[in-house]
């Protein structure tokens, strides 16, 4: 496919202020081959590094050999870079434009090296359709989301988009498209491998107001959420955020004994409660719609394993059982599994209302929430005052609002990177359970502020994180029959 097509799609894209995705799937019919490259070349998230304004000007002075003395102040360097075009026809093809915009983007890091390969464009692609082209390079926000690629993917393949939402976020959207370009199912991908680390995506913090769904299981939040892979042959276990858990000979006992089947758990661990490990939701169910209060039943584990929760006949009546300071998540009865945590499966309320604790912050961990997104700074690992010095406690989200990125060191952008603070950090934390067990230390809970006046002396000790929450055995242990 030319690459003027492309280009004016996009065009047109920019445009519209809805549909967007009739567009790409009319490009991805024309190119049923090469549908990753068009969804690459259309969606800006799924590269794994853009271009600054910074980067885009330096390579204009490598291709002229100008210096900056000799540009007009605060050019927009999209516009200069197209400029330099001298072609009157736009010749080039999109799969071409993909390999060198893939180059530029994930194997260059010079930008010497990067003006060199992007040197041919400019006789090849007019300045009109060059304007795309650096566009998509930059950092700046494209026209398409994620959702609109979706969308034509499913239209133009003839599958269902939640089929194709799922796969993508389970094997990535590349390998996706390299399925659906060679006209291969996506059925057998459309659950998660058993053994191999999975992201947990926190509940959606939400107000009942805002709440998508009626009849729901209330479930009060007491320790650290945990996916629980059973083997034929071996247990693994892996937290929020994907990493490995050292699993205890016990948990091994507990699996044999309880003959938990083979599959992924979500399971939750809470140290001091009678039963430390419980759980709460069934992540490979033997039928991919089935809702969530049928996957609690197909767990098949010992009522005594099973997370208690109350059923509630509509979420708008959850604060008869909880109040308005106990934080609760509010599971749809009939939520069917996206492993995203969509607002349409669990909500988490109260948060605001949960207790208030001061930590500092240690650190940061690039997570990808999506295999296709560009990995994100939302894990941050905090600690306890220990005497003198601090112990690291666990991972916990941070409010979307909120940014500590000026706190941190220089660092690089990729899945796994774990940043480091240049100064000490302190800041406030909704605490929603906490805990010291055979586990080490846990904590969940949302960074909601910076406390700019805080000091050592204001954190949280090592000796109070087990008393930073309500505990079962003494604010609802007579709940089990009630919740049961």
């Amino acid at each position: 496919m030319n690459y003027r097509i492309f280009a004016e799609s996009m065009r047109v894209c920019k445009a519209m202020p809805q549909d967007k995705s009739k567009i790409i799937k009319n490009m991805l019919l024309m190119s049923p081959l090469s549908q990753w490259k068009i969804a690459y070349l259309s969606h800006a998230p799924s590269s794994k590094h853009r271009l600054s304004d910074e980067d885009l000007r330096e390579i204009f002075y490598h291709l002229t050999d100008l210096y900056p003395e000799e540009v007009e102040d605060n050019p927009n360097p999209i516009t200069m870079l197209a400029d330099l075009s001298k072609a009157n026809k736009t010749v080039a093809i999109t799969d071409r434009v993909f390999e060198i915009t893939k180059s530029v983007l994930e194997t260059l890091e010079c930008n010497e090296q990067r003006a060199i390969t992007i040197r041919p464009v400019f006789s090849r692609i007019t300045s009109q359709d060059l304007m795309g082209f650096f566009f998509r390079l930059s950092n700046r926000q494209g026209a398409i989301n994620r959702h609109d690629i979706t969308k034509a993917l499913a239209h133009a393949n003839g599958e269902l988009m939640r089929h194709v939402r799922k796969a993508s976020f389970l094997i990535g959207l590349e390998k996706v498209c390299d399925r659906l370009s060679r006209q291969e199912s996506i059925h057998d991908v459309l659950r998660p491998a058993i053994g191999m680390p999975m992201i947990i995506p926190a509940p959606t913090i939400c107000k009942i107001q805002d709440v998508p769904f009626g009849r729901c299981l209330l479930e009060i939040p007491e320790g650290e959420r945990i996916t629980l892979h059973v083997l034929k042959d071996d247990v693994r276990m892996f937290n929020s955020a994907g990493l490995d858990v050292d699993v205890e000979e016990s948990t091994h006992k507990l699996v044999e004994a309880a003959r938990i089947k083979e599959g992924i758990y979500l399971i939750e661990y809470a140290s001091g409660r009678d039963v430390e490990l419980m759980f709460l939701d069934l992540l490979t169910p033997s039928v991919e719609t089935m809702p969530f209060e049928k996957r609690r039943d197909e767990i098949g584990c010992p009522k005594w394993l099973l997370k208690p929760m109350k059923d509630v006949e509509d979420a708008a009546f959850y604060l008869e059982h909880v109040g308005t300071k106990q934080p609760a998540v509010l599971w749809n009865a009939n939520g069917i599994l996206t492993y995203e945590s969509s607002v349409y499966e669990s909500v988490l309320m109260n948060i605001h209302e949960a207790h208030k604790s001061v930590f500092m912050v240690v650190g940061g961990v690039y997570v990808k929430e999506t295999p296709q997104a560009r990995p994100k700074l939302s894990k941050w690992r905090i600690a306890v005052r220990d005497g003198d010095s601090y112990y690291a406690v666990g991972l916990v989200d941070i409010d979307p609002t909120l940014s500590l990125m000026r706190f941190v060191n220089p660092h690089k952008i990729a899945e796994g990177e774990e940043v480091s603070m240049n100064t000490p950090v302190f800041v406030n934390v909704n605490v929603v359970s906490s805990g010291w067990g055979d586990y080490g230390a846990y904590i969940q809970g949302v960074i909601e502020s910076v406390a700019s006046r805080a000091g050592r002396n204001d954190c949280v000790s090592i000796d109070e994180i087990e008393a930073l929450t309500k505990r079962w055995d003494e604010e609802y242990g007579d709940t089990g029959e009630d919740m049961a």
